[in-house]
């Protein structure tokens, strides 16, 4: 009777230790036999659909965004000339004596989607804000099968002299970007909207276009791209649509675009308002951007 209980209270116990020592030993052949484990268990491979990267090179192309974005904790140093017409001839040094519309930028990627820029052009002091996110990205299968973006940007401008009150100098410009990579060929449709606090004269506060860009991968390193922007509506008197050819040369840490264009003006909002050149009949002008990524 007493040797019953002892043995009763100690079965527990010893249940107990079995488990254990099962445990263990599954644990220990699980380390050091991995493919009995595997044999077992037999792991899937996950498949990723990869990303279409650098369905641009820059984040502009000639004055238009494109959906190129900063990559996370990048920083983006632009500096952008546009001189004065060529048919000066070489007495104006083909527009090179007559001075260039120069816009230096800066533009910081918070994350792979979402970036955030400051810029100042000469033509009327512009200082302008500028933010970039991409809701979708183009994918090697096909899903999604574009990039989607979108831009938002303020100008100021901070001539001295106009007379302006702080809320009459202010421009906004807000567009939605689509593209599609097909192999070597990029392009991009870039609808926009712009809106001027105080439009002098019979100007138009309100203007609509749409960038239509387009780029080719030649080799590696070299690309030829264009990109056209039409006034939709009513435009500002004088005003014509600008146009721009590029070759564009990636030397790793620099994208250099050497260009001619109609257009002289750099932001958006300002190309529509402002530009009076016809790039078809002759009146174009020589320009280049200079793109360098630093890693922070």
């Amino acid at each position: 009777m007493i040797k019953r209980q002892v043995i009763g209270n100690r079965s527990p116990l010893v249940r107990g230790l079995v488990v254990t020592g099962l445990v263990i030993c599954f644990t220990f052949c699980s380390v050091f036999f991995p493919g009995t484990a595997e044999a077992q268990l037999p792991r899937e491979r996950v498949e990723t659909d990869a990303l279409v990267n650098d369905l641009f090179w820059a984040p502009t192309n000639i004055g238009i965004s494109t959906v190129q974005n900063i990559a996370e904790r990048n920083l983006t140093t632009s500096i952008a000339h546009a001189f004065g017409p060529v048919d000066g001839g070489i007495n104006r040094f083909f527009g090179l004596d007559d001075g260039a519309n120069t816009r230096l930028g800066l533009e910081y990627g918070l994350n792979d989607r979402l970036s955030l820029g400051l810029g100042r052009m000469t033509f009327n002091k512009v200082v302008d804000i500028r933010g970039k996110a991409n809701f979708l990205r183009q994918t090697e299968r096909g899903h999604p099968p574009i990039d989607l973006a979108t831009k938002v940007s303020m100008g100021i401008s901070t001539l001295s002299g106009a007379g302006l009150e702080f809320s009459d100098r202010l421009s906004y410009l807000v567009s939605i970007m689509v593209a599609r990579k097909f192999d070597r060929l990029s392009m991009q449709l870039a609808p926009m909207a712009s809106y001027f606090n105080s439009a002098p004269g019979n100007s138009q506060s309100y203007l609509y276009g749409v960038g239509v860009l387009a780029q080719y991968e030649i080799t590696s390193r070299f690309a030829l791209s264009a990109e056209y922007l039409p006034v939709l509506g009513d435009r500002n008197q004088g005003t014509a649509d600008a146009m721009g050819i590029a070759l564009n040369i990636d030397t790793g840490g620099h994208v250099f675009q050497i260009f001619f264009t109609s257009s002289q003006w750099h932001n958006e909002q300002y190309i529509m308002a402002g530009n009076r050149d016809r790039f078809w009949e002759g009146d174009m002008r020589f320009g280049f951007n200079i793109h360098r990524v630093f890693g922070l």
